[in-house]
């Protein structure tokens, strides 16, 4: 495990070309007041700030690597401004980044807001190289619904089977015993703990856990250049995965190496 205090906009530029399996990350919501010395970036400014954080991922992350993006747009005068759109437009256009799927984070609960829906969903964008990246599907299967195990125990016509083998007009099926295949909902309850008083917005372990494994194979090398509080350092070292992370916060930092040496 390698942690480093400092900017990462900076600390990226001593990696390696192509010496990244995965960056999963983050990055600080726009107008974020309440993180140390960060005095957050203006959404109309967003998309070319992080752009050339986005130019360095592209090229520290290996061939068959993954770039996997959380992030969150923002309500100004009553209106949700477009800057997330804006930037996958540019991270399209400007970089060659292929994007291999857009999901949608549900985290389940949120606070209620006056004249508006409740908002309990993040984006989550999921960037590669090419084709041949890794992509550990069972390890991101899901548990079937009741509904769709009652549907199961009866025989399902022909022309809804992906292979055929005969001509029979039903085939029998069966859920797998891995669970369902993904959908691009991610259903995971957001953090409740407080594992630091003045961050915002830590990730819940499951939610790295659920992409990590997806897009990674035992002794990847992970990057989270917005490490925060170090969740994704604790599954990496969960999980066999080395993990280096970028911090401009000390107190942060500091609560990071408590919580991975504690798995030791």
């Amino acid at each position: 495990m390698t942690f480093v205090q400092g900017d990462c906009f900076e600390l990226i530029k001593t990696l390696r070309d192509e010496s990244v399996d995965l960056v999963l990350t983050s990055p600080p919501y726009a107008d974020l007041k309440s993180y140390g010395d960060f005095k957050g970036i203006a959404p109309d400014d967003y998309v070319e700030w992080i752009l050339p954080l986005i130019h360095e991922i592209y090229r520290v992350l290996k061939p068959t690597g993954s770039f996997i993006l959380n992030i969150n747009d923002k309500v100004e005068s009553r209106f949700r401004h477009p800057f997330v759109f804006d930037l996958i437009s540019r991270i399209h256009k400007d970089t060659k980044f292929k994007m291999f799927e857009r999901l949608f984070w549900t985290k389940m609960k949120g606070l209620p807001v006056q004249k508006r829906f409740g908002d309990r969903v993040e984006f989550v964008f999921w960037f590669v190289k090419g084709r041949d990246f890794v992509f550990n599907l069972d390890a991101m299967r899901t548990p079937y619904s009741e509904v769709s195990l009652k549907r199961m125990q009866k025989p399902i016509k022909a022309r809804f089977v992906r292979s055929l083998e005969d001509d029979e007009g039903y085939k029998e099926w069966k859920p797998n015993a891995k669970g369902a295949l993904p959908t691009t909902l991610v259903s995971i309850s957001s953090e409740t703990k407080r594992i630091a008083d003045t961050h915002i917005a830590v990730f819940p372990e499951a939610f790295v856990e659920y992409f990590l494994l997806g897009s990674t194979n035992e002794g990847a090398i992970v990057l989270d250049p917005f490490l925060g509080t170090g969740t994704t350092a604790v599954v990496c070292a969960k999980h066999s995965r080395q993990c280096v992370g970028f911090e401009q916060s000390a107190v942060y930092l500091d609560g990071v190496r408590t919580r991975v040496g504690a798995l030791r």
